[in-house]
C-alpha cells in the first residue's frame, strides 16, 4: 500500500509534469529552439552567476524541508503521533528527490560545457529552474500552512 503511494506521488505529480513537458518540448520543437538560442548573445559574467542559482536554491529549499518536520520538539511530538504522518513525510522524500535531480538537470549545461548557449542547454536550465521554483514555492506553502495548523493543535491541547 505505502509503496503504491509512494509511486503515486512520484508519477502523478507537477514535478513530474514539468519534467514531461520539458521532454516534449525539445523532442518536438529541438530545431526551433536551437534557432531561438541562436538570436540571443548572453552576457558572460551573468552566466557565471547564473549556475549557481539552481544550488542556492536547491540548498534553500532543504533547509525548509528540515525546518518542516523538525520545528521543535512538540511540534516533532504533534506530527509522529498522527497517523498519516508516514504520507507527508512520502512527500517531503520525494520532493527532496525531485530537488536534487532539478538541481543536477540545471547543473548539466556548464558540465558538458555547452552552457545555455545551445537549445538543449537553454531548456535543461529552464525546466530545472521552473521546477525549482515550483517546488520552493510549494515548500514554503506547505511550512507556512503547517504552522497554521500546529498552531490551532497547540492552542486546543
Amino acid at each position: 500500500m505505502r509503496t503504491i503511494y509512494i509511486i503515486r506521488v512520484i508519477l502523478v505529480s507537477v514535478e513530474a509534469m514539468i519534467l514531461l513537458c520539458g521532454s516534449l518540448i525539445y523532442w518536438f520543437f529541438h530545431n526551433q529552439f536551437e534557432s531561438f538560442t541562436k538570436l540571443f548573445s548572453f552576457n558572460d559574467d551573468i552566466l557565471k552567476y547564473l549556475m549557481f542559482m539552481p544550488v542556492a536554491l536547491a540548498v534553500w529549499v532543504s533547509n525548509e524541508i528540515r525546518a518542516l518536520l523538525q520545528e521543535d520538539n512538540e511540534t516533532i511530538v504533534i506530527l509522529t503521533s498522527w497517523n498519516d504522518y508516514w504520507k507527508l513525510k512520502a512527500h517531503v522524500w520525494v520532493s527532496l528527490g525531485y530537488i536534487i535531480l532539478f538541481t543536477i538537470m540545471s547543473i548539466i549545461p556548464w558540465l558538458l560545457g555547452i552552457g545555455v548557449h545551445t537549445g538543449f542547454g537553454l531548456l535543461l536550465f529552464f525546466v530545472s529552474i521552473i521546477g525549482q521554483l515550483y517546488m520552493a514555492l510549494n515548500i514554503y506553502l506547505t511550512r507556512i500552512r503547517m504552522k497554521e495548523i500546529i498552531t490551532v493543535i497547540k492552542k486546543s491541547s
